[in-house]
């Protein structure tokens, strides 16, 4: 970083501390694999750092970095041709009590899975909008969808992730869980 702008190696020093966990989780949630997710997570920086100078601020940091993830974890995913795999689940790091929400880990692993056999887009959506937390206009400006085609995407994830975890209708289940 020699030679770099004073302000833009700060920026970007701030943005790794500040989001790093955020992203992680993230790609790792999307992924399941830990050594993967390590050099995505690296890959997201360095991308945010070689386009620095085009961040203009029309959205906030953490959703222009999400966006940059979700496009690399969207790659790896045609990759590895949707083959996906899972690491322990207290290797994520979260602002959430993972075992105050699922009494056990076995249950924190299925979902994972779970989500993880939905179509990527279903993932990200369930992942930005229950894990991270994103409102759905954020959620729209990461995907570049109408805050609508969010609503409607994350309401047929939701029926799918329903589907494959084999819950009645309703699932009131799935959504306590998040």
């Amino acid at each position: 970083m020699v030679g770099l702008n004073k302000d833009k190696q700060q920026f970007l020093i701030e943005w790794y501390e500040k989001y790093y966990d955020d992203v992680y989780r993230f790609i790792f949630i999307m992924l399941g694999d830990n050594q993967c997710c390590e050099d995505l997570v690296h890959d997201t920086f360095v991308r945010a750092f070689m386009a620095y100078e085009r961040f203009d601020n029309r959205s906030n940091v953490k959703t222009w970095l999400f966006c940059i993830a979700k496009h690399l974890v969207i790659d790896e995913i045609r990759k590895r041709k949707r083959r996906r795999f899972i690491s322990f689940v207290k290797e994520i790091p979260s602002p959430i009590n993972v075992e105050q929400h699922i009494e056990n880990k076995e249950a924190v692993t299925h979902l994972i899975e779970s989500i993880q056999k939905l179509k990527p887009n279903y993932g990200v959506v369930i992942i930005l909008k229950k894990v991270e937390e994103c409102s759905t206009r954020e959620i729209g400006e990461i995907l570049g969808w109408s805050e609508t085609k969010v609503r409607k995407t994350l309401s047929r994830a939701l029926q799918s992730l329903r589907k494959i975890k084999g819950i009645e209708e309703g699932g009131d289940r799935i959504e306590q869980t998040f």
